[in-house]
């Protein structure tokens, strides 16, 4: 997907960045570049010896992102090493992560190339037991991951939207999201104050949450590396949006709330309380507001996912009310 937050560089900006952080023992035989991803651009770097590494660019310092998405390099080194550290799951180490000085002015880092296939892409081409056996796999190592806990709510690079409670931590990030969708004049269903309102009314909710889980938060299939040949998870990547938070938030914002398998493993069971439920939808909302709003800082080049976001965050919202409805 084309975004103005991909910055491209030249053959021999590669070339002269793998030399500075790796030596010249590691000649570079070819270039490959990851076009799958959203917000930074990424390259395969295959070396003589055939050993291969994934080079990742963050945007430019004066391309204008979302108020969430600051920083997101530092959070994905910090959180691949420590996941890496705590838990023994398919993760890609870090290979080289830029210094103070550089050749080129992005942020950017080297991880090891995860072999295998994105499941988005193969999927469709599996049968409907290997794909269940996948969706288990991987709620076992989500749960592993969210095992790890934090000593606040919020985000993990920016000290100051970091809280003692779950239910601060949420709103902060819906502000946040109302924020940038007011600096960019985008229209959203109902008035900013308004979706702030119809949130902040189920604190007690989701102030149920009492210890903060690390949330991978992009759990989505394009993350997720199959093995071809063995249909086992190879890797995991993108670890930028991950945050200190509810468990809940994992399977929403990877798209796997209703899917049985996956919950089964991860949650213990795919059916929900009416409590967690609206949890479920006020992330849905979170997610969704995301998805609207980020169109117009990545300018994509087409409108697919706006159309498709907006849908599903006017049934959220739909939703959202049926609940308040129930309990009032």
């Amino acid at each position: 997907m084309e975004s103005i937050t991909k910055t491209k560089l030249s053959y021999e900006q590669i070339v002269a960045v793998t030399r500075l952080d790796f030596g010249n023992t590691k000649d570079v035989q070819e270039i490959i570049e990851l076009t799958d991803g959203y917000f930074n651009t990424a390259y395969k770097v295959v070396f003589h010896d055939g050993k291969a590494a994934v080079l990742k660019v963050a945007p430019q310092r004066d391309v204008v992102v979302m108020r969430y998405e600051h920083d997101l390099m530092e959070i994905e080194v910090s959180v691949m090493q420590k996941t890496n550290a705590l838990v023994s799951v398919p993760i890609p180490k870090i290979l080289y992560n830029k210094q103070e000085e550089s050749l080129i002015e992005n942020d950017y880092f080297f991880m090891e190339f995860v072999a295998g296939v994105p499941l988005d892409k193969l999927s469709k081409r599996l049968t409907e037991e290997q794909n269940k056996a996948i969706s288990s796999n991987l709620g076992l190592i989500a749960k592993q991951i969210n095992d790890i806990n934090g000593k606040y709510f919020g985000a993990i690079s920016q000290p100051e939207k970091q809280f003692g409670n779950w239910p601060d931590a949420f709103l902060c990030m819906i502000k946040d999201l109302l924020d940038d969708a007011a600096d960019a004049h985008v229209v959203l269903p109902f008035a900013y104050d308004a979706i702030y309102n119809k949130v902040e009314a189920h604190r007690e909710v989701l102030a149920a949450v009492k210890a903060p889980s690390l949330v991978h938060k992009d759990l989505w299939q394009g993350n997720i590396f199959v093995d071809p040949d063995t249909i086992q998870i190879s890797g995991i990547v993108d670890f930028e949006r991950a945050v200190y938070g509810d468990r809940l938030l994992e399977p929403v914002c990877g798209f796997l709330v209703e899917n049985k398998a996956f919950m089964d493993a991860y949650w213990g069971r795919a059916e929900l309380t009416r409590e967690e439920n609206i949890r479920v939808t006020l992330y849905k909302i979170y997610l969704f507001l995301i998805m609207v709003i980020e169109c117009s800082y990545r300018q994509y080049d087409n409108d697919n996912q706006e159309k498709w976001a907006r849908v599903q965050l006017d049934e959220s919202f739909k939703n959202l009310a049926d609940y308040t409805d129930f309990l009032s």
